[in-house]
């Protein structure tokens, strides 16, 4: 949703045929606000969250009255006229509309469902309050198919090919072509297929924008509609995901960061993300047992499946939706011993060989077992080409092998008593390392929002707390034993001022933290430990002078990367200590280590990542007090 509303943003001030007519011009201006799109992809958004699984004529009530609430709450926002005298009618009906307001505001509809029918079907109830034309019921149902199929890891040449047959939509026209002649107009027929082919043109989520843009017509919507698609098949920049943030009011930005958290709970998969990648060494092994059906080649097979799976590769599951598109079981096929198997393919042309199925991903571990607690007779990998039958027994065999690795991050009531130590966040983090989908994400995050992490810092002590210390030191020189002052409390006095540590990847910066002192290590001796909750984490990353790209986690042993724009949706959650499960800690309290300084920082690795401390690098980023014991050493 949020590539809808910077598509908006940016295209607003090119309105009206005011457009460059080249994709060269500053991305952000003084006129680039929101407009009514993003109003009411905010109020569509928020009707869709509020209903999910309810009546037809429910879900229409309630998207007609947020509509009108929002419509209400920003009058000036740019609507047009009929939809005006809509906006505000006691007993608001649809009026016949083909215009391009239900294709600019139904992207909601493309992510928060999991099947093609009942995307398409919510997307036209959508519509219907208002534009209850054909061409605008088509231009609405359009663009969320185009945004769930990118999303569920279609190319782009399936899109174009599917968007053709199914709605007859002319794709045929370049960029290049469109461009000379096309002009402001605000109907679905005449800014719906020019916002699919700026999408499938683009060659990233900026490049769409610019394309669209550089069309001309009703650019912010041409843009809000190819930003949405954009979003859904490239993801989203973080630089641009923190802009759009930071140029919306506080209410439309609570409604984005819970739309952002109900995508991550439905585990709706990114297009980066969701295609089975790397399955070719499961078809070569097939391949193989086939031409020379041996028990080496056989157990080749299952091996290359364990891999995969490790790795964190999916299949292709074929499903028979209900009839109201809300639920699926999945499809069997019988093979030449007379059995029922569960069918399962490693890659879309797989799919492709045989009869037509709607399929959804499923990571290999999800479907092994699922295949296990059904009790079926087992897979039937590939039904269509050079297939493998994979029975229970078999399946069984390759989870034993595979060691017990978990793939999920366990669904467990967050306590202090689960948090204490950082152990469990640390196994938390290891999951999502190995298996990044938005469900663990989510669990992860839900975990991280009570998680106390340990961060470097420098410590600068108060005047009377650097007094304490020398009397420490001067005691322990007159007792002659300098290594009685090893081990001492020292209680602060006054606010120790704690500057946090950085670490630098190429041009990004970094937060450090890590789940426990035991996983910081030494350090650096100029460094002391501190212990803070994660989300005052949050805020010295989100506030440090450098803008920092994000949190690691652990960066020397198994790195992970929280990313900023990731930060409005954690500070958002709410807390899963209960009155009794509290933090023992107290509100505000912080543990440290006291370090004496003389040490650098070496090298360490990142995913892709090298970071390193920054030679020059400025650590006059902002502190904060710690009001409780710090431990010298």
């Amino acid at each position: 949703m949020i590539g809808a509303i910077l598509g908006d943003m940016i295209g607003a001030p090119y309105e009206f045929d005011r457009s460059p007519k080249t994709k060269e011009f500053p991305l952000f201006s003084r006129g680039s606000a929101f407009t009514d799109d993003s109003v009411l992809t905010i109020a569509v958004a928020e009707a869709l969250m509020n209903t999910l699984g309810q009546p037809d004529d429910e879900i229409k009530a309630v998207l007609v009255a947020s509509m009108q609430k929002w419509g209400k709450r920003f009058p000036d926002a740019g609507y047009g006229d009929r939809f005006c005298h809509w906006l505000y009618a006691a007993h608001p009906e649809p009026y016949g509309s083909c215009g391009n307001g239900a294709a600019m505001r139904v992207s909601p509809a493309g992510w928060l469902f999991s099947t093609l029918e009942e995307t398409r079907h919510m997307a036209r109830l959508t519509a219907e309050v208002t534009h209850n034309h054909p061409e605008g019921v088509k231009g609405a149902e359009a663009i969320a198919i185009v945004l769930f199929l990118a999303r569920t890891g279609r190319d782009k040449e399936e899109i174009r090919e599917y968007v053709v047959s199914e709605f007859g939509y002319d794709l045929s026209r370049t960029c290049d072509e469109i461009r000379p002649d096309y002009h402001h107009v605000e109907t679905c027929q005449q800014t719906v297929p020019e916002a699919i082919t700026a999408f499938l043109e683009g060659s990233g989520f900026e490049d769409v924008l610019r394309t669209a843009v550089s069309l001309g017509g009703d650019c912010d919507t041409l843009t809000c509609i190819a930003g949405s698609l954009a979003e859904a098949y490239y993801g989203v920049p973080d630089e641009l995901a923190v802009e759009c943030r930071r140029r919306l009011p506080d209410e439309m930005r609570s409604v984005l960061n819970r739309f952002s958290e109900m995508k991550l709970s439905a585990e709706k998969p990114a297009a980066h993300d969701v295609l089975p990648d790397g399955n070719e060494q499961i078809e070569e092994a097939i391949r193989a047992y086939r031409a020379d059906a041996g028990r080496e080649k056989w157990i080749a097979v299952l091996e290359s499946i364990r891999i995969r799976m490790h790795a964190g590769g999916r299949l292709l599951i074929p499903v028979v939706p209900s009839e109201d598109g809300r639920a699926f079981t999945f499809r069997t096929v019988q093979a030449e011993d007379g059995r029922e198997w569960l069918a399962a393919f490693t890659s879309p042309a797989e799919c492709r060989k045989g009869e037509p199925s709607q399929v959804v991903p499923h990571f290999i571990d999800a479907a092994l077992k699922a295949c296990l607690a059904l009790e079926c007779t087992g897979f039937l990998l590939n039904p269509w080409g050079e297939s493998f039958l994979l029975p229970n027994e078999r399946i069984e065999q390759i989870l034993r092998a595979d060691g017990g690795v978990e793939y999920a991050v366990p669904d467990v009531p967050i306590t202090a008593k689960l948090l204490e130590g950082g152990a469990f966040l640390k196994r938390a983090i290891g999951i999502c390392t190995r298996n990044r989908t938005r469900r663990n994400m989510l669990k992860l995050m839900k975990i991280l929002r009570d998680s106390w992490v340990w961060i470097p810092c420098q410590a600068v002590l108060s005047e009377a707390d650097r007094a304490s210390m020398e009397k420490l030191v001067r005691e322990a020189q007159e007792n002659g034993d300098l290594s009685s002052f090893v081990g001492k409390t020292l209680r602060s006095q006054g606010a120790v001022r704690m500057i946090p540590d950085i670490l630098q990847s190429g041009e990004d910066f970094f937060l450090p933290a890590f789940t426990s002192a035991e996983e910081m290590g030494d350090y650096g001796s100029q460094f002391s430990k501190l212990e803070k909750p994660f989300r005052e984490a949050v805020a010295l990353a989100r506030n440090h002078e450098k803008n920092l790209k994000g949190i690691v986690i652990n960066a020397f042993s198994e790195p992970f990367v929280l990313p900023g724009e990731l930060f409005d949706l954690l500070e958002t959650m709410p807390s899963g200590l209960d009155a009794k499960g509290g933090c023992e800690k107290g509100a505000g309290a912080a543990f440290c280590q006291l370090r004496r300084p003389n040490a650098c920082l070496s090298c360490a690795r990142l995913e892709s990542y090298s970071l390193v401390r920054p030679e020059n690098a400025s650590l006059s980023g902002p502190g904060f007090p710690a009001r409780s014991t710090a431990r010298t050493r």
